[in-house]
């Protein structure tokens, strides 16, 4: 059986004098959107619209999200060292061992 809910006194005694064997309780303290929100059960709401005649009608339901964990963030690509280059040294480079092992031609005449 429905438990019909109104928040204002208008509503409530419309309610009881269509619907005299349905329960019908009033909160006028609070209203439908609060009462949906703080309350724990799908509710349906009938709200006021425009139009003279007629509603409109609202679902509220709880749904359970599962938890997802976040993914690790992602291991940067180049763990090395890196060399500044491009145009004001704005851009980097990795930097990798056999760089450091190529020389000028100069370089290795006068080192042997």
């Amino acid at each position: 059986m429905p438990q019909w809910t109104a928040f204002d006194e208008e509503t409530s005694s419309a309610l009881r004098s269509k619907l005299p064997e349905e329960s019908v309780v009033e909160h006028t303290s609070t209203s439908a959107l609060d009462y949906a929100l703080n309350r724990q059960q799908s509710v349906v709401a009938v709200l006021p619209c425009r139009g003279f005649g007629q509603a409109g009608l609202a679902v509220f339901r709880w749904n359970s999200v599962p938890v997802i964990p976040s993914p690790p963030p992602p291991a940067p690509a180049f763990q090395g060292r890196t060399r500044t280059s491009g145009f004001l040294g704005l851009t980097d480079e990795p930097v990798f061992e056999d760089d450091d092992e190529k020389k000028s031609w100069w370089k290795k005449f006068w080192e042997g």
